[in-house]
């Protein structure tokens, strides 16, 4: 009996939890039905038994649970980590990253019968996905050569074959496998110790993993665990390369400039190392090439400032930037300074150099902080245009979004009061700006005291012993599992009712503020569109109003909430639309089926957007979709829709879509209160994430009852 990687990642799961666990939720983790959920569980259990395990342990009301879990969990790891295929059933997508990666690290003709052994295919299923290889090559200007009797090869420049296999391997290999094959030479999946296999055969792991040490001593700084496995495999390509007289034949910047810098001597004493090693001559184009590695990687600490000159003018910017978001909030972040400025200081320098040399970062957390902090998003943008002058470039969104997370974090410091703290160590493997995310999502909801943020691979029993708790995303190799709280890098609701054993939680704003606040964003919704005569008189009035509407709030709520409008018959989700003028068609056509309006409602509102754009995208991903046009609809009304795919509506700061809300109303205030409730739900951002990601009808009658 096989089991593939979904599969292993039930049973692994299962194993964590250790105690009965309901069918249906493994279904709605897995997002699948009730049906292929008991057909996996089926499937492990049988694999289980045939190895000499007991079937799962049952339990009327409460679920299913693996029979001796421990030891289950101990023939696992070791049947994961040694490289037995013929237990265990790869993906098409695994077989194609794996064969992809084997061809460009080659330098000769591989033959095909390899494939078919190592992975246990047949021939003709292995032609095709050959041609899917084939075609995703052309994306790096790569040819793959097929000569009969002879063999497969890849044809292109060097470069082109080292980006390609830096992105089959960020695809397919996560930081923490690296981290944690390096530190116990095993990996908890089958298809990165396949890959593992391919890409550090004869490779001395430890030996790199010294070099990458001794690194950050001479440079004074602690790479995230991101950037040292980035390090470790660029490390273990180019040696393998060069032992093949393959080396990179180009350079993107000047020797000039790299000789001037601390990389370039610490990159020099790691040649010298490797060729006496491996007895290989490095060329020099090599060296150029691993000096803007290092000065592109990650940080999650550093001791000193290394470079004063530059130092300080980055310093003077930061400065700058962090004035004009005071005084845009209002605030003083003056307590708050030196660790914004620190913080601020690691994340710029290597930023300079990535987005100078044209190395693009990509944060997996981009959504969500475009989403959660839209306001803070636009305000850092426009303070980022300081520091755009300096570099000569655009940082783009993604640089932007890590520089959010700082500032966010400070301003959630801010309003925090401070009494009582436990304090907090962070582990993060994406780095500095990742690390703050979690921080902050930390910070806004437990009275705490964050002391730093550090990588899995330098937290010692020092560290541990200075802190009340180690709040960590990744696992960590050098400590056992109740040593640490492990959370997602979203810091999901499950996540913070897991750390409400453990810290305290902080007060609520007081309400009083919140209203001035919205006050405030009132008038200055007012002010883009009409000119005010009296604006003091306007807050009186406006402040009077919503005073007033306290007193009928609950009838207005029971009398017309938005699960009054959104009924099951009303939803439609994972809808696979190909524009914007899709997406509007399929959200009104609910509603014209049930003939609540008419074809020519659903034609105003794509006429609306042609004539004045994407004004209904009102929030990141979020689409109110309605026109004006009361003698086309018979009755007030509303659907609800997710998509698939993201969808573009051309708005500058809220795209794409994933959500969309169509409503139509016969008159000026009916459907207010159900608006109101779905403008509570979008800004609530675990609400809307999983608005977003749901697949299941129940699921958001369920979330927008709580509105």
């Amino acid at each position: 009996m096989e089991l593939n990687k979904e599969c292993m990642e039930i049973l692994r799961y299962m194993l964590e939890k250790d105690d009965y666990i309901k069918t249906e939720e493994l279904a709605k983790k897995y997002k699948i039905t009730d049906r292929a959920i008991r057909y996996k569980i089926d499937k492990i259990e049988k694999f289980l038994v045939k190895n000499g395990f007991k079937y799962f342990e049952k339990k009327y009301g409460k679920g299913i649970r693996v029979t001796n879990a421990k030891e289950v969990k101990v023939y696992i790891k070791k049947f994961v980590s040694e490289f037995t295929p013929y237990k265990y059933a790869y993906s098409k997508e695994e077989r194609i990253l794996f064969i992809t990666l084997r061809l460009l690290q080659q330098n000769e003709n591989i033959k095909m019968k390899e494939f078919e052994e190592k992975l246990c295919v047949s021939k003709n299923t292995l032609l095709k996905e050959i041609d899917a290889i084939q075609e995703n090559l052309k994306k790096y200007n790569l040819n793959l050569i097929r000569k009969s009797g002879v063999g497969l090869t890849v044809e292109g420049l060097e470069i082109d074959k080292r980006n390609a296999v830096i992105d089959i391997i960020s695809e397919s290999v996560s930081v923490e496998d690296v981290v944690n094959y390096v530190s116990k030479k095993s990996s908890q999946s089958k298809i990165s110790m396949l890959q593992f296999d391919a890409l550090f055969k004869e490779i001395d792991i430890d030996f790199i993993d010294e070099l990458i040490k001794n690194a950050e001593v001479k440079l004074k700084r602690e790479f995230s665990d991101e950037a040292y496995g980035g390090l470790v495999t660029h490390l273990a390509i180019m040696i393998k390369r060069v032992q093949i007289g393959k080396v990179i034949s180009t350079q993107p910047f000047s020797n000039d400039f790299v000789k001037e810098t601390l990389e370039y001597e610490v990159t020099k004493d790691i040649i010298s190392k490797i060729e006496e090693k491996y007895k290989i001559k490095v060329p020099n184009e090599e060296i150029g090439y691993i000096v803007i590695h290092l000065l592109g990687a990650k940080v999650v600490n550093n001791k000193f400032l290394v470079n004063k000159k530059e130092d300080n003018k980055l310093l003077e910017i930061i400065e700058f930037m962090t004035r004009y978001i005071e005084s845009y909030y209002k605030i003083n972040l003056d307590e708050e300074r030196d660790g914004l400025y620190e913080g601020l200081l690691l994340h710029l320098r290597p930023s300079l150099y990535r987005v100078k040399y044209g190395s693009k970062i990509i944060n997996p957390l981009f959504e969500r902080i475009k989403s959660e902090q839209s306001r803070l998003f636009k305000v850092v943008t426009t303070a980022c245009k300081y520091l755009e002058e300096y570099i000569g470039e655009d940082l783009g969104e993604h640089e932007i979004s890590y520089i959010v997370l700082h500032y966010a974090a400070a301003i959630a410091r801010y309003e925090q009061k401070t009494n009582g703290q436990a304090d907090i160590i962070v582990v993060c493997g994406s780095g500095i700006g990742s690390s703050k995310l979690v921080a902050s999502k930390i910070l806004e909801r437990f009275d705490v005291n964050i002391l730093g943020t550090y990588s899995s691979r330098n937290i010692t029993s020092e560290l541990e012993n200075s802190c009340n708790y180690i709040v960590s995303t990744i696992d960590i190799p050098s400590l056992n599992k109740d040593k640490y709280i492990k959370v997602s890098p979203l810091v999901t609701n499950k996540d913070l009712e897991k750390l409400e054993k453990y810290m305290n939680p902080i007060t609520k704003i007081d309400k009083g503020k919140d209203e001035i606040l919205l006050l405030d964003r009132i008038i200055e919704k007012v002010k883009k569109y009409c000119e005010i005569r009296d604006e003091e008189q306007l807050r009186y009035e406006i402040l009077y109003e919503m005073k007033k509407q306290e007193e009928i709030e609950i009838s207005n709520k029971e009398k017309y909430s938005l699960s009054h409008f959104i009924k099951k018959e009303n939803i439609e989700l994972k809808l696979n639309c190909k524009d914007w003028k899709d997406v509007i068609s399929k959200g009104s056509d609910i509603l014209i089926k049930k003939d609540y309006i008419t074809e020519n409602y659903k034609k105003g509102i794509i006429e609306k957007l042609e004539e004045i754009g994407p004004y209904m995208v009102i929030a990141p991903g979020v689409c109110l979709a309605h026109v004006d046009m009361v003698d086309e609809i018979n009755r007030t009304c509303m659907s609800l829709i997710n998509l698939k795919y993201p969808i573009k509506f051309n708005s500058k700061f809220n795209d794409p879509v994933r959500v969309v809300l169509t409503f139509a109303t016969k008159d000026k205030e009916s459907h207010l209160n159900a608006l109101l409730g779905f403008m509570n739900l979008i800004n609530n951002a675990n609400d809307l994430n999983s608005l977003i990601s749901t697949s299941s009808k129940d699921e958001v009658i369920e979330i927008i009852k709580k509105y």
